[in-house]
């Protein structure tokens, strides 16, 4: 039997690159929350929406959106197979954020376009959370 592997959450040296359902923004009034008081940061071919609250109890949920006018049903669910991998690679960058400083989050990467690399997904989903990093840093930074 395998031994169970531990959580990227917790300060492992060892780090899981797993995105785990529990992980994921879901239902409606999570939604209409997120988008009825939220923040937005834009980039070229990707939006991130957020929002933040000041406990703790409310964890960090993210979403994967791709609207209807971007494309078909195919090239939506690409985009959001895109969004999602490129954020499951680098959600170490903001996973540690509600941990240090007390607070919930809940954010939705948008698509703008369906003919989307990798390579430029992967780019955009870091400097958005680098920047959303920051601004959540600054704002909670008792300073």
């Amino acid at each position: 039997m395998r031994e169970k592997e531990l959580s990227n959450l917790t300060d492992s040296p060892e780090r899981r690159f797993t995105l785990s359902k529990s992980h994921i923004l879901r239902g409606r009034r999570n939604f209409e929350e997120l988008f009825s008081g939220s923040s937005m940061l834009r980039s070229q071919n990707v939006n991130l929406r957020y929002t933040s609250y000041p406990n703790a109890d409310k964890k960090i949920l993210v979403g994967f959106i791709a609207p209807k006018k971007i494309g078909k049903a195919v090239q939506r669910v690409r985009t959001k197979r895109l969004l999602r991998e490129a954020y499951r690679l680098n959600q170490h960058i903001i996973t540690g954020l509600p941990i240090t400083a007390d607070i919930g989050l809940h954010y939705a990467f948008m698509a703008k376009r369906a003919d989307l690399t990798f390579e430029a997904v992967q780019q955009e989903v870091i400097s958005l959370l680098k920047e959303l990093r920051d601004r959540l840093l600054s704002k909670n930074s008792p300073f």
